[in-house]
């Protein structure tokens, strides 16, 4: 029996399948660890990059440049879906509250099949759950299947929910 499963969630109907099924396995054993995990592919540091930069004085007599944020009504586009995303978790936890499952939560900020094998490793999981990407073959050929390549690099068992 496992001891923790991960649940890879990205808040799509294949994701909520895959809560479904860690839902089961926790009713089968209530002392295995449920953690939920979603990875922000917007990285969120990386919005630094999107401010205007001016150029200060320095003590020494030079001078560098450095950030201005930009106004609220200013942001780039990406930053509402980055916000958006980071509120996947809500969704997740909503589900599993209502089915009596107790789990942790965590957002991670990266490529979901790097960061989610990592974490997996990091924090000693036996299963990792990912729902099927449900993308057709030339999307999978183009952009690659998440649950095909954490099934690939994982060094635990994987099960890809349909």
């Amino acid at each position: 029996m496992y001891n923790h499963i991960l649940i890879g969630f990205n808040d799509s109907e294949d994701g909520m399948k895959a809560l479904e099924r860690a839902a089961q396995f926790y009713a089968m054993n209530h002392d295995c660890k449920i953690t939920v995990a979603h990875v922000i592919q917007q990285y969120i540091s990386n919005m630094a990059f999107n401010y205007n930069y001016s150029v200060v004085p320095s003590i020494d007599g030079g001078i560098y440049p450095t950030q201005i944020p930009l106004p609220e009504n200013e942001l780039p586009p990406n930053t509402q879906q980055t916000i958006e995303e980071s509120q996947v978790l809500d969704h997740a936890k909503s589900f599993l509250n209502r089915q009596g499952v107790p789990a942790e939560f965590e957002s991670l900020d990266g490529k979901p099949m790097n960061d989610l094998c990592d974490f997996a490793l990091e924090q000693d999981v036996d299963l990792i759950i990912v729902g099927n990407s449900g993308k057709g073959a030339l999307q999978k050929l183009l952009v690659g299947s998440v649950s095909e390549s954490v099934m690939k690099k994982a060094e635990m068992d994987v099960l890809i929910v349909k």
